[in-house]
């Protein structure tokens, strides 16, 4: 079993108390009012009854209230009775010290009468024993000083109002009495040891239903999470399977169909256009499984590439190779230190801006405009001119969407849309903090 706190706090300890017994009351400890009121009374009835004994056992002294004896039982008598407000937090100190005092003085036993049940109450039998002994032999001294007097002197005694003989307790009525003190201050530290045992249970049934109730909470929580992750997997695994079926399914025909079409084309415009889409396919193809990968192992980033703001230019050569009538200027400070979400964001955005020139404006001149620095940036903008008909190109929108979220999850800014000219603008701003890459 654990050591009771007492044992941490002074050496009047139990080893068997329960281990979630309140530690006794210690200098600077707030009291409750009840302990504050009580402990004003045990001072003030034990100066009394000390000072009521020493002027009882030495009357000629006492009259004379210059005497200097009498001063000194008045100043023992205080640091007695001081001593009674110790008694929570140094029963046994505090018990021994004063029967002491009652046995070489005419003082009295209340004093180790009312520390007694605190010993009782909170340290183990033997010093409880040795306790009660010093007490009953500070009583026994106190009672035979009492016997021992005379007359008017004798504190247990009674005069008749009309005169007559004094009536004076006799031995056995010394030995009740004693036995009755000593009885109900054991009979009180029994009491208040088995409250502060009952207490010292209810705490740890309180403790241990808030640590079980935390746990359940824990476990809850846990449990959960847990299926919240395995539904996310799930999901995860279902889009994985579904793009693999589709998309990934689609672009494999896309390739197989653009390398059958460069082989048989006799034509060398068609056949350079049927490379470039097989190129495109096989790009695609290979971003798509590593996608499919990072959903089905649970990746919470999809990285994919790490691009570089130095790839732009592969990205706009490619465009060239493709068709697309494009006239660009790029400035990049830095460019192999960019942070990836940031270089990965701005590549999206320019290669998502060509598509959708491409698709919705098809030969037209698409103007690219980059500006990147650590410190101020990357500013983006893509025009191109209106076309002068429908294309007929189906788009929903999910493009555009994509570059917003992207720049926004970066704390940038983005916008598109047709301009008063009639042609089609998109520009981004990202930051770009100085630093090391992430």
């Amino acid at each position: 079993m654990a050591p009771h706190p007492y044992q941490q706090h002074g050496p009047y300890a139990v080893a068997s108390y329960p281990t979630t017994v309140a530690a006794p009351w210690q200098p600077g400890r707030r009291r409750r009012p009840w302990s504050t009121w009580g402990s004003i009374g045990a001072v003030t009835v034990t100066w009394f009854c000390a000072v009521t004994g020493a002027a009882m056992d030495s009357p000629a002294v006492a009259a004379t209230t210059q005497s200097a004896l009498f001063l000194l039982w008045i100043v023992v008598a205080s640091g007695v009775a001081a001593a009674v407000w110790w008694r929570a937090a140094y029963p046994v100190a505090v018990c021994l010290a004063t029967a002491a005092v009652g046995i070489v003085s005419p003082l009295g036993a209340v004093a180790p009468l009312l520390a007694l049940p605190w010993v009782v109450a909170r340290t183990d039998l033997r010093r409880s024993l040795i306790c009660t002994g010093a007490t009953a032999l500070a009583l026994v001294s106190a009672f035979w000083r009492d016997g021992s007097r005379e007359g008017e002197n004798v504190i247990f005694s009674t005069a008749p109002d009309a005169g007559g003989a004094v009536a004076y307790m006799t031995p056995l009525g010394y030995v009740i009495l004693g036995v009755l003190a000593i009885g109900l201050a054991v009979g009180v530290g029994m009491l208040r040891r088995v409250a502060t045992r009952a207490d010292a249970d209810a705490d740890a049934a309180r403790s241990a239903a808030t640590a079980e109730s935390r746990r359940a909470d824990t476990l809850e929580q846990q449990s959960e999470s847990l299926r919240t992750e395995l539904s996310r997997q799930e999901e995860r695994d279902l889009i994985a399977r579904e793009m693999h079926d589709t998309v990934a399914h689609q672009l494999s025909l896309m390739s197989l169909q653009a390398s059958a079409l460069e082989v048989s084309s006799g034509d060398a415009q068609t056949g350079d256009a049927a490379r470039s889409m097989r190129s495109s396919a096989h790009r695609a193809l290979e971003e798509m499984r590593t996608l499919i990968t990072s959903l089905r192992e649970g990746a919470e980033d999809y990285a994919g590439r790490d691009w570089t703001l130095n790839d732009l230019a592969d990205l706009l050569d490619g465009a060239g190779s493709r068709g697309v009538d494009l006239v660009a200027t790029v400035f990049v400070s830095d460019g192999d230190a960019a942070p990836p979400t940031l270089t990965r964001s701005v590549y999206r955005v320019v290669q998502e801006s060509l598509t959708n020139a491409a698709k919705h404006a098809p030969g037209t001149r698409v103007a690219v405009n980059v500006r990147a620095r650590p410190g101020a940036g990357v500013d983006v903008t893509v025009r191109n001119p209106a076309t002068a008909g429908d294309t007929q190109v189906p788009g929903g929108g999910s493009g555009l969407r994509g570059m917003r979220e992207r720049c926004e999850a970066l704390g940038g800014t983005f916008d598109a849309g047709r301009q008063d000219d009639g042609s089609f603008l998109v520009r981004a701003h990202l930051p770009w903090s100085p630093g090391p890459a992430h």
